[in-house]
């Protein structure tokens, strides 16, 4: 814990990851300044705690995309952070048709990987409640639960799965804070699938993430007049995977080998 704290403190006195790596290989002492008390006492509650870059437990798909989080704070089971993942998002003012196949896609999914979402209304709540196993990344602290309609499935995810940021845990959300979690939901997933949303949207903020990331992107085909449809429809058409049903994605990684061994 003491080193975990250590980097959380440089991290937040500005070094760069690769001053923070010199600072780990010459064995540097870190300042216990007001935040590493603070955070101290924050990781006395059981259900609390902060992986780093350097740790064990840091997903390592994320280590793979430009601008990895230094640090990430959580509450809940920290395990799920070593298990392969998968991420569904989509717009937050859903389309019943959006509901009905998120929770398809979510509970069938969810078999064989741990499903990733942000805890935002409409298609990300539908994905978090239809999961066996499912892990929020949020764009506040992690003791800070928004949007407040959403505090049964915060409390839900604390006791059986996990909320992540890296954002210090008592930050109050910001709109530039939503951007960058959605970095880390295509970043730490194998893939991501886009239900619904407008072009102009987070949905679209997350997809062009994935795309740059490199993973792989899996869209459900929409009404071409409802405007949700927008972005996933535009997806399809410049590359993404058209899913139909959630064993398009499951063949998807078998035939990879990448759930060989779950199968």
């Amino acid at each position: 814990m003491k080193k975990n704290l250590k980097i959380v403190v440089w991290h937040f006195s500005g070094y760069r990851l690769d001053e923070i790596e010199r600072k780990l290989s010459k064995d540097e002492d870190g300042e216990k300044n007001d935040l590493y008390f603070k955070l101290e006492d924050w990781l006395s509650k059981t259900e609390n705690f902060v992986v780093t870059y350097f740790d064990e437990y840091y997903p390592e798909n994320l280590k793979n995309v430009w601008n990895p989080p230094v640090v990430l704070f959580g509450k809940g089971k920290k395990s799920l952070l070593l298990k392969r993942s998968f991420s569904i998002v989509g717009a937050r003012k859903a389309s019943s048709y959006g509901r009905k196949v998120t929770c398809e896609f979510s509970k069938k999914l969810s078999n064989y990987f741990v499903i990733v979402s942000g805890m935002a209304m409409g298609i990300d709540s539908i994905a978090h409640n239809c999961a066996k196993e499912t892990i929020a990344i949020l764009g506040s602290g992690v003791d800070v639960c928004y949007p407040e309609k959403n505090r049964g499935i915060y409390e839900r995810l604390i006791l059986d799965g996990c909320v992540i940021s890296e954002y210090l845990p008592w930050k109050s959300p910001k709109k530039e804070y939503f951007r960058e979690r959605n970095r880390i939901i295509a970043g730490i997933s194998e893939g991501t699938l886009i239900v619904e949303g407008k072009l102009k949207s987070g949905t679209m903020i997350t997809a062009r993430f994935a795309l740059e990331f490199g993973k792989d992107v899996f869209c459900i085909p929409g009404n071409i007049y409802n405007e949700n449809a927008q972005g996933p429809n535009y997806l399809i058409k410049n590359g993404a995977f058209l899913a139909t049903g959630p064993d398009d994605i499951l063949d998807y990684y078998i035939l990879r080998g990448v759930l060989y061994d779950n199968c």
